[in-house]
């Protein structure tokens, strides 16, 4: 019989089962809509099921089968968990045929609580306790006061093989020095949690006017909150109401040792606090990922805003094991392609706003201009040296509004204004680009004509020329 197979092969058979009946479920949610018909009633489409309900669904016959093939499909349905706030208002109808549909629907608004599905998870969770044991990763979305936070860390008490969560930021906030010690601490059967992400959004003006939603429990302060069994830390997203910022991940640091480090789409977080990570983490990072949010107006702090006036390009240099690298820094110079034991590899980006050393002099400077060609010729020597070991490694320079690859010996920008300059003299060897514009250190978005690409020589005869500068 089926049932004596080893468990992992009968996983794999059930699992492909599953994979199977979801093929055939419904993905789309509809409702009724009378906006574009002129008053007649029509299905209209509403958006995706979620996948953890597809998962539920897709494990509906195999649930009845037996109670081993209970439980497993019961782990399979609640491995990965997404829940969000209910947003919207909804009308009924009298029927559930749209043919015999007769007039408008209702005009009655029905009310639903927003946080309903939070609150049944809780309920869910506090009586079957199984359930939340099957959890290994969850999403909270849409969750921002006082009263959910509670809800979520009651959620996550009960979840006791939980892998990774993706939190509202203003959990750190909320959150006590008790609810992140238990969410962080090594549990009882050697598991603990490996990955945090803690995701921002700005609130409305009367969210944060209100006065119930200033609270901070400062629960980093406390000796208990060990983040040391992290393996990764993703902070994505700004706010315009207690954000994340640099004291905070001093803070991480002091127990942190993580191998993945993502800081996205941020404007509180400066070098400061990503040297402070970085350090703690110097021996086990693996992944570096720092993209701040220009467009809301981040400027490239100077050195001195690590605290220390340390050299950001040798810091980086400092982690051995580090093999992925997009990072955004103030200045950079040929130190940091300098290491050829480096265990860089894939593609590497790396956004600046200059030469270490020549911060204000690149778009005048000679001589900053050649340091910075002389670091495309060391990014260069890296990448052979790469090569040699048989390491693939692809490095991609933003400087301004241009996009260097040295590998290439390729520069991609909008040369137009150097056409008009030039009385169309220059560039001679221009080709179509299919980078950009994207990655500048300015504002994103703000020149959006297609990109052209030419070889570096050309690029610094345009230089020298005065048909393009930085």
């Amino acid at each position: 019989m089926i049932s004596r197979l080893p468990f992992e092969l009968l996983s794999s058979i059930l699992e492909e089962a599953a994979y199977s009946n979801a093929r055939e479920i419904q993905h789309y949610t509809y409702g009724v809509d009378t906006t574009s018909t002129k008053g007649k009633v029509q299905r209209a489409l509403r958006g995706r099921v979620a996948n953890d309900s597809l998962r539920w669904l897709s494990t509906d016959a195999i649930r009845q089968v037996n109670t081993q093939w209970h439980d497993w499909a019961c782990q399979y349905a609640f491995r990965d968990l997404y829940i969000r706030r209910w947003r919207g208002s909804e009308r009924w109808t009298q029927s559930r045929n749209l043919h015999i549909i007769q007039g408008y629907p209702s005009k009655d608004v029905y009310y639903r609580d927003p946080y309903c599905s939070l609150r049944k998870t809780v309920a869910l969770f506090a009586t079957h306790p199984s359930l939340a044991s099957s959890v290994r990763r969850i999403f909270f979305d849409g969750f921002y006061n006082i009263e959910t936070t509670a809800l979520i860390f009651q959620v996550l008490e009960c979840c006791d093989g939980l892998d990774s969560v993706a939190l509202p930021w203003i959990t750190l906030r909320y959150g006590s020095d008790d609810d992140w010690s238990h969410l962080l601490q090594l549990r009882q059967n050697g598991t603990a949690l490996s990955s945090l992400e803690l995701l921002a959004v700005d609130l409305k003006q009367s969210q944060i006017k209100d006065h119930a939603r200033q609270v901070d429990k400062h629960p980093l302060r406390s000796h208990t909150v060990d983040f040391g069994h992290l393996r990764r830390i993703k902070l994505s997203g700004s706010s315009n109401l207690m954000p994340i910022n640099d004291d905070d991940l001093v803070a991480i640091s002091r127990t942190a040792r993580l191998r993945e480090l993502h800081i996205t789409g941020t404007t509180s977080i400066t070098t400061k606090g990503l040297v402070a990570l970085g350090r703690a983490s110097e021996a086990t990072l693996r992944v570096l990922e720092h993209s701040p949010l220009s467009d809301d107006g981040f400027e490239h702090p100077n050195a001195s805003s690590t605290g220390d006036g340390s050299h950001l390009c040798h810091e980086i240099l400092q982690c051995p094991h580090l093999r992925d690298l997009a990072i955004s820094l103030p200045t950079i110079c040929v130190d940091l392609f300098s290491d050829p034991s480096a265990k860089w590899a894939g593609d590497v980006q790396i956004r600046a706003a200059g030469v270490c050393g020549q911060l204000s002099n690149l778009g005048k400077s000679r001589d900053a201009q050649q340091g910075f060609f002389n670091i495309l010729s060391q990014a260069r020597s890296l990448i052979q040296a790469q090569q040699k070991r048989e390491i693939d490694l692809n490095i991609e320079l933003y400087i301004d509004h241009f996009i260097f690859e040295p590998s290439k010996q390729l520069v991609h920008a909008d040369l137009s204004l150097g056409e008009i300059l030039s009385d169309g003299s220059w560039p001679v060897m221009a080709a179509p680009s299919s980078k950009g514009p994207y990655g500048q250190t300015g504002q994103y978005g703000k020149d959006e004509r297609a990109y052209q690409c030419v070889h570096e020589e050309e690029f610094l005869e345009g230089l020298q020329k005065g048909y393009i500068s930085f």
